[in-house]
């Protein structure tokens, strides 16, 4: 006997690239952290900058923030990327949500639960469609592609200054 989990399909936009679309499927055992993960590895960021999901309406108005970082706040529910499932969280009507990758310019993408599939299992996220042009990750640090560097030796001479110097600094050395 198999039990048939839910697979989430999500749909990627941003406001910056308006032919940017990402989409992404991920099974409901899968945490947020994972799904932090796909989007920064198939879009090619660094894993270093902190980033955000946010539960929200139907407006867009952000509800509930699900974050990289335990930031001690006490008392109000606080969610982290890490230990919280997608299934705890994701309503199976529309559900939207808003991913802040770049804090300082207060950027984000758009996420769209598109669909819900019957499956017995998806062990891995998968990306099914990833077209256009992706925003940079930060701004003011534009992707420049350079060709490849050709390595090239040369010897390197170290100058550990003259014996004298060392000899009146530390004194003489004793033979052992």
């Amino acid at each position: 006997m198999f039990v048939e989990v839910m697979i989430y399909h999500f749909q990627i936009s941003s406001q910056e690239s308006q032919n940017f679309r990402l989409e992404v499927e991920l099974d409901g055992k899968h945490s947020f952290f994972d799904f932090h993960s796909i989007i920064q590895k198939s879009l090619g960021f660094e894993s270093h900058q902190l980033a955000s999901f946010f539960i929200s309406d139907k407006k867009w108005m952000k509800l509930k923030e699900i974050s990289m970082l335990d930031m001690g706040i006490n008392g109000s529910p606080f969610f982290i990327m890490q230990k919280t499932k997608l299934a705890e969280l994701i309503k199976p009507t529309g559900q939207k949500l808003i991913y802040t990758f770049d804090f300082l310019n207060d950027r984000s993408f758009f996420i769209e639960l598109t669909g819900i599939i019957m499956k017995k299992n998806l062990n891995e996220s998968l990306v099914t469609l990833k077209q256009g042009d992706t925003p940079v990750q930060v701004i003011g640090e534009e992707v420049i592609e350079q060709e490849p560097a050709v390595l090239i030796e040369e010897e390197v001479y170290m100058d550990f200054g003259e014996l004298d110097d060392y000899t009146e600094i530390f004194g003489e050395m004793d033979d052992f």
